[in-house]
């Protein structure tokens, strides 16, 4: 049972409550009197220790008047001792023996106190007045340090103080966990080895950090990227201070140590740098892509007048003519220059996409065949083809493409040398850290994808070329090398897949591609074919385009199949010819992209007035600009440029009849 004691002092109606233990009883009465004389009130007496013990624990006293040497053998120095484990009461001795050997044994018991017999009235108040106050005071200095003990607990940093010879003197539970330290272990050592920071250079720079406060007295940061080495070897970063502690004549007598442990933070920093250095990736590919587009669309643009002319002037020239060798090799490099434009719209993610379910490992083992003269003769060459590969849907000659340029760039950085290139398929479950590192841009969920994996033995790359090889153009070998992996960024792209790269300077690279697969892949439907190779056509046709080049070779070509040809140069004066009905169009050639009024706009106004006629959309870009307009049972077919006699003759043919 714990005794009560009164923090304040007695008042009128509440005077102080004094217990006596003396086991001479005139000296315990006249110390009663002598109490009652001064207004205190004495709550009991005792002779005996035990008695004593059981009696002040079981009320409300503020003080004890404790007789040193009591009669039953239970010293009072004991009896006190045993007092303040279960009680903060005040004890004063009153005691006829002063020797050192009894002071020494009563201060073992820590006294508020002592009044020698015979004593003096004035004396024993004065004892009393100044015990109360001590016990008042060091009431208060335990609350206070309980708050501060409370305070340093809670804080969500690391606190150690130390004194002027760098010996830690305080350190509070945030601190113990992160160094690995405790309270009674860490205590009198120096902070350097209970507090050793790390930087780059791997040496212990607190005591440095300790020096310098204290020199100038201000507050010293460590700075950035530095870690704490815990007593277990941990590296823990933190962000900490050092700052001099004073005393209250303003004299510096120790440091405070305030540090974090950023681990977490430190975790989503670098997770923001990712996702924003991986954010402007996207965007400067966007950005490619758009630029990509546009010269594709412009480049398709002067493609087209090439290959009409020359296919239709093909068409004025015997086999065996000697022209006719020149008119092929104009056709055959307008026709490689065209597949360059292909390329950069797989880039953009605009090209052309006929999706339609794939076997990858029929895929792969059909597109290994047609690569045995493309690599190096010194690449050994081998497939790992999973077992049980699900299909994908995709385009089959743009994975093709895929496949034969990261082959071709594997053996290509074998650098004519003996070197193995491995080509891996599996359907694999993909965690979320892993496709976080992808570079397509698009962002895919953690789940089951098929992975086509390209790995080679070659002379690898360091980080700053991985940062650019999506880059269109770019070749760390020589100049013209074009699209490559450009192209294979944007066809993953458009597949709704994603793109990594492992890859280190002389030991190699691994390209993954992970695209999702087909649960129940539909049968695709065979494409039909109609014969045009001698169709001619009769009546009026209408050819609507910004580019005078284009409008000339397309009347020329028109007009070579039989048609009467009218031109319009925008979407404005196309929309009015059409409208006004002057002419009974058998067929309008439409280009999509137009200044003003762009040929969407067109197709969709003549629409409304007009349902059955005839339309022809072309565009230097892919038939996916104009998929929406592809209505079923509406007469409207796609032409992508650059084209020629053949293939306007049997779009025309399949459109007309």
């Amino acid at each position: 049972m714990m005794s009560v004691s009164r923090d304040a002092a007695p008042s009128a109606s509440e005077p102080l409550r004094v217990f006596v233990v003396e086991d001479e009883s005139l000296v315990a009465m006249d110390l009663e009197e002598r109490l009652t004389k001064m207004g205190y009130v004495v709550c009991g007496i005792s002779d005996s220790g035990e008695e004593a013990l059981t009696a002040i624990t079981g009320q409300a006293v503020d003080l004890v008047l404790m007789d040193i040497h009591l009669r039953d053998g239970v010293d009072g120095v004991d009896v006190a001792s045993a007092l303040r484990r279960v009680s903060d009461v005040p004890v004063v001795f009153v005691t006829a023996h002063a020797d050192e050997t009894t002071l020494r044994r009563a201060g073992q018991a820590e006294p508020f106190g002592y009044v020698l017999k015979p004593f003096d009235e004035r004396e024993l108040r004065a004892t009393i007045e100044m015990a109360l106050y001590r016990h008042r005071a060091e009431t208060r200095l335990h609350k206070v340090e309980r708050w501060l003990s409370t305070t340093l607990s809670s804080i969500g940093d690391g606190i150690i103080a130390t004194d002027d010879q760098r010996c830690v003197t305080l350190i509070n539970p945030l601190a113990e966990m992160v160094t690995g330290w405790t309270k009674s272990e860490a205590v009198g050592r120096l902070l350097e080895e209970i507090y050793p920071v790390y930087g780059e250079a791997e040496v212990n720079e607190t005591f440095a950090a300790y020096s310098e406060a204290m020199r100038t007295g201000v507050t010293i940061h460590l700075g950035e990227g530095k870690y704490l080495r815990s007593r277990e070897g941990r590296r823990i970063p933190v962000d900490d201070s050092i700052s001099p502690i004073r005393d209250d004549a303003n004299q510096i007598t120790g440091c405070v140590i305030v540090f974090r442990d950023c681990t977490q933070s430190r975790q989503i920093m670098e997770e923001r740098r990712r996702l924003e250095t991986k954010m402007q990736e996207t965007q400067r590919l966007e950005s490619l892509g758009v630029l990509a587009a546009g010269i594709a669309h412009d480049f398709n643009n002067l493609l087209t007048v090439v290959t009409m002319n020359t296919s239709l002037a093909k068409t004025y020239v015997t086999k065996d003519s000697p022209v006719m060798k020149s008119l092929m090799d104009i056709q055959g490099s307008a026709e490689r220059a065209a597949e360059l434009c292909s390329q950069m719209l797989a880039y953009a993610g605009k090209s052309r996409v006929v999706k339609e379910p794939l076997c990858i490992n029929l895929l792969t083992r059909d597109t290994i065949q047609l690569l045995t003269t493309a690599i190096s003769k010194k690449a050994l060459l081998s497939l790992d083809l999973g077992e049980t590969v699900p299909k994908v849907q995709g385009d089959r000659s743009q994975l093709q493409q895929v496949i034969m340029n990261l082959v071709i760039n594997a053996s290509e950085s074998l650098q004519d040398l003996p070197g193995k290139i491995k080509l891996k398929t599996r359907y694999l479950h993909v965690p979320q850290a892993q496709l976080d590192l992808c570079r397509s841009g698009n962002t895919l969920p953690e789940g089951d994808y098929l992975m086509i994996e390209v790995k080679d033995t070659g002379e690898g790359m360091p980080q700053d070329v991985q940062a650019r090889i999506f880059d269109p153009f770019y070749t760390t070998k020589f100049t013209g090398r074009g699209l490559g992996l450009a192209a294979v960024l944007g066809i993953i792209r458009s597949h709704g897949g994603d793109l990594a790269v492992e890859s280190i300077a002389g030991a190699g690279s691994t390209f993954r591609i992970y695209l999702p697969a087909l649960v129940e892949p539909e049968m695709p439907t065979p494409p039909s074919y109609h014969e045009s190779s001698g169709w001619l056509a009769t009546g009026h046709a209408l050819i609507v385009d910004d580019e005078a080049a284009i409008r000339a070779a397309a009347h020329a070509v028109l007009c070579h199949l039989g048609f009467q040809v009218e031109l319009a140069e925008d979407g404005m004066r196309g929309l009015e010819k059409i409208l006004r009905q002057a002419v009974n169009y058998r067929v309008v050639l439409l280009d999509l992209t137009m200044p003003n009024l762009d040929g969407r706009e067109v197709y969709k106004l003549v629409r409304e007035r007009m349902p059955r006629l005839p339309i022809i959309m072309m565009s230097g870009y892919s038939s996916h600009q104009a998929l929406d307009l592809l209505e079923e049972g509406v007469p409207t077919a796609f032409i992508q440029k650059p084209f020629t006699v053949e293939a306007i003759r049997e779009k025309l043919a399949a459109l007309l009849g």
